[in-house]
């Protein structure tokens, strides 16, 4: 009797394990943070790829106490100083090496399919620029929320959500000092559930 209490106990637990392992697996997605770089140093004949102006100094450091909860097990940047520059606190702090894209069309589109295939289930920071945060945010199968970004876009955060199922979800939110043109369209702002104990959307 005691043998068969025991056999039916363990088959107990492995359903149990795998039940869990199958939830996880059925719940497992992948979050791709993407972000401008920050505010940049004016340009000089001296030195046409500009660091961070202060401001942009500080939004860095503002982007790196927005996810150093999230994470991150990867980042990547351009080959321009300022995106380097922008990730590089969150970077230090995560104790993770920022690695280069490709910034045209087509290595956009083979940069996302290989994000997607690496690092599934896992936490991505991508830095781009005015001019390709749609097309990254496309690239990962999201909707594209403006046609572009105003060169005063500057404290916009994008989270691109993949499921297994395939769904993919867009959120945008504001970060650090107050610094745009556009606004988030309604649909796209972070859902809240509790909203009198929850901050607003925007953190102005």
């Amino acid at each position: 009797m005691k043998i068969v209490v025991r056999q039916a106990n363990f088959f107990k637990l492995l359903f149990i394990c795998l039940l869990l392992t199958s939830f996880n697996a059925a719940a497992q997605k992948t979050n791709i943070w993407v972000v401008r770089h920050a505010e940049k140093a004016a340009n000089t004949v001296n030195d046409p790829d500009p660091g961070l102006s202060p401001a942009g100094q500080k939004r860095a450091g503002e982007l790196a106490k927005e996810l150093k909860r999230e994470n991150i097990k990867a980042i990547y940047v351009t080959k321009y100083k300022r995106t380097a520059l922008t990730a590089k606190p969150l970077a230090y702090k995560a104790k993770i090496l920022p690695r280069v894209y490709n910034t045209d069309t087509a290595g956009i589109k083979q940069f996302a399919k290989t994000i997607l295939k690496n690092f599934k289930g896992n936490n991505v920071l991508v830095v781009g620029h005015s001019n390709t945060v749609m097309h990254l945010l496309s690239a990962f199968g999201a909707e594209m929320p403006f046609a572009g970004l105003d060169e005063e876009d500057y404290d916009m955060l994008f989270k691109v959500t993949v499921k297994d199922n395939g769904k993919v979800e867009l959120a945008i939110d504001y970060y650090g000092d107050k610094h745009h043109t556009n606004e988030i369209p309604e649909k796209y702002q972070p859902e809240i559930s509790h909203p009198e104990t929850i901050r607003p959307f925007t953190n102005y």
